[in-house]
């Protein structure tokens, strides 16, 4: 099965688990919170948002059969286009899919996915400094983005579900 992402709709996702975050949070974790929440820097963090997605795809190893970020290619390089606007780069993945895997489960597994980038971005945006509050909010949403790529491979899992086909 193959798994559309829009980089905009991750973004937001981020956004609001960065706000709920920040809700939550004293003002020193706040402040490096703060810059994911400006308009500004939308187009700078959908770059991580694209670099999150490539390591989640690399993380669901054997499961992917196929993935695409908007039709770049081992020769191409992010242009400067990317980080000044704001356009929806179409990212996605064929994941090996088991044959009795409804087609209502599509969408949660889709989910997952957002999540899983979200939180990788969060966490790569948090670890570009040395800062102790850095670290930790690093280390805290790191552990939030495996654990949802744990539930996508589990939901794929050989394990739970023996036959596996490819839809196409």
């Amino acid at each position: 099965m193959t798994y559309h992402l829009s980089t905009n709709v991750i973004l937001s996702t981020a956004q609001a688990l960065a706000a709920l975050q920040a809700l939550a949070c004293d003002d020193e974790e706040r402040s490096v919170l703060a810059p994911v929440l400006c308009r500004q820097r939308q187009g700078m963090f959908a770059l991580m948002v694209r670099n999150a997605f490539a390591d989640v795809v690399l993380r669901l190893g054997p499961l992917v059969l196929d993935t695409s970020l908007d039709g770049e290619t081992p020769d191409t390089a992010p242009d400067d286009a990317e980080t000044s606007g704001m356009p929806d780069y179409e990212m996605w993945v064929e994941l090996l899919t088991p044959r009795s895997f409804s087609s209502t489960r599509h969408g949660i597994v889709r989910r997952a996915l957002e999540q899983a980038v979200a939180f990788a971005a969060l966490e790569a945006w948090c670890s570009g400094s040395a800062s102790g509050e850095r670290s930790v909010m690093s280390e805290r949403f790191a552990s939030l983005a495996t654990r949802w790529q744990r539930t996508v491979v589990s939901a794929l899992s050989p394990e739970v579900y023996p036959t596996i086909r490819q839809e196409g």
